[in-house]
């Protein structure tokens, strides 16, 4: 008898849709408890490799011209992300057509990165961009280096995997708030991607109005720019009223008799949350663990 295959859901589907070609399959499928294998099948039956969005696309005359102009002017990086290319991708195409930078590309000050980071959420990228001399991509480059979360979200938009990663929770649970809470989202298009995209003004309202969905507590000061002003108390307030048992580590005992109570009492999650001391959601994310290491009964 063959094992019964795990069938994937829709927001499984909207995950890899949106991550296909950003990240490995393997992370994908570690994202997704799933192996590489089966996400591999997933990108063919869902035709996400074709001509069009193929990762080893051939270089155009038009590309060639734009890498020519702007070598000098910009680092593989940039020009990567403006033509869809890899760093590594670019390097060996200048390589290929034997191109040669005539200076080394200007390094970034000391002086330089106490601006960037004194003004950055404060004033826009473009007014930055035109006070240090630099372009916006340079710019994005130089915030990510520097450990500056929410880069992305400054230009207005962000993805779903990056605001799970502002938000610290799962990323199903921003598919789930798009299905069943109705938070906003678009289509946008990246090079020859396509993938769903949350405008954070938009975000903000939504959440404004969902408050209960959300740990305030848990997001960073200004990660999402622009932040309202009704957020920081906000913030304060759940992190005042934060549960009793947060961050709590699990025992092995208490995975025991989890377990046990559960499978062999029959209890239910309240019911085991309100005996061992833990709240209901903590009660099913470790049951959740557990049964992925298919711990004995």
């Amino acid at each position: 008898m063959t094992k019964k295959q795990k069938l994937w859901m829709e927001e499984e589907d909207l995950f890899l849709k949106e991550q296909y070609g950003r990240m490995t399959l393997q992370k994908i499928g570690e994202c997704l408890n799933r192996s590489k294998e089966s996400v591999n099948k997933r990108v063919s039956r869902l035709q996400l490799r074709n001509k069009q969005n193929g990762i080893r696309k051939r270089w155009t005359p038009e590309q060639d011209t734009f890498l020519k102009v702007n070598i000098n002017r910009m680092n593989n990086r940039e020009i990567g992300k403006q033509l869809g290319k890899s760093p590594s991708s670019v390097a060996n195409r200048i390589k290929l057509l034997k191109l040669v930078r005539k200076t080394s590309l200007r390094r970034w000050t000391k002086k330089e990165d106490e601006y960037l980071l004194k003004w950055y959420g404060v004033k826009s990228l473009d007014q930055l961009s035109r006070r240090l001399q630099r372009s916006i991509q340079a710019l994005e480059s130089r915030l990510y280096r520097l450990g500056i979360p929410g880069v992305r979200a400054h230009t207005g938009s962000i993805t779903v995997y990056e605001l799970a990663e502002c938000l610290q929770v799962d990323v199903h649970t921003i598919y789930n708030w798009i299905q069943k809470k109705e938070l906003p989202y678009n289509i946008l298009r990246a090079n020859t991607r396509t993938f769903l995209g949350i405008d954070v003004a938009s975000f903000w309202k939504w959440a404004q109005q969902n408050k209960e969905l959300i740990n305030f507590s848990k997001i960073s000061l200004n990660i999402l720019i622009p932040e309202p002003d009704w957020v920081k108390e906000q913030r304060k307030y759940d992190y005042f009223n934060r549960p009793k048992y947060e961050n709590k580590r699990w025992t092995e005992e208490e995975d025991a008799r989890l377990w046990y109570m559960f499978y062999q009492e029959g209890r239910t999650q309240q019911e085991i949350g309100q005996l061992i001391g833990r709240s209901a959601h903590g009660i099913q994310r470790r049951l959740h663990r557990l049964r992925k290491k298919k711990l004995p009964q």
